[in-house]
């Protein structure tokens, strides 16, 4: 019997369920909360990290010991991982139905 069923899709990208290439994300990122991880295949952590330095600039991954701006940081990394999730589910609700409207 499986006691943790739940740590059974642990290498399953969370963003397209692919299971090739699977990584450890760092969704805060991993200068500013290191601990709060997903599972993303190799082509959505690149995907990722292009929207991300898209939507704040390239100095965003530099590290920085102020507290309140490690927070500030991992949450704007969170809030374009969760933009991501919103898209693959639109994505997914639209093939479904195969309406292919945006």
């Amino acid at each position: 019997m499986n006691v943790r069923p739940h740590l059974r899709d642990l290498s399953r990208c969370v963003i397209c369920g692919s299971t090739r290439r699977v990584e450890a994300h760092h969704v805060g990122g991993r200068q500013h909360v290191a601990w709060f991880t997903m599972p993303l295949c190799h082509d959505c952590h690149e995907q990722f990290h292009i929207k991300l330095l898209q939507a704040t600039g390239p100095d965003f991954l530099k590290s920085t010991s102020c507290a309140k701006t490690q927070l500030i940081r991992a949450m704007q990394a969170a809030l374009v991982f969760l933009w991501l999730l919103l898209e693959a589910l639109r994505n997914k609700i639209q093939s479904e139905s195969g309406n292919h409207e945006s």
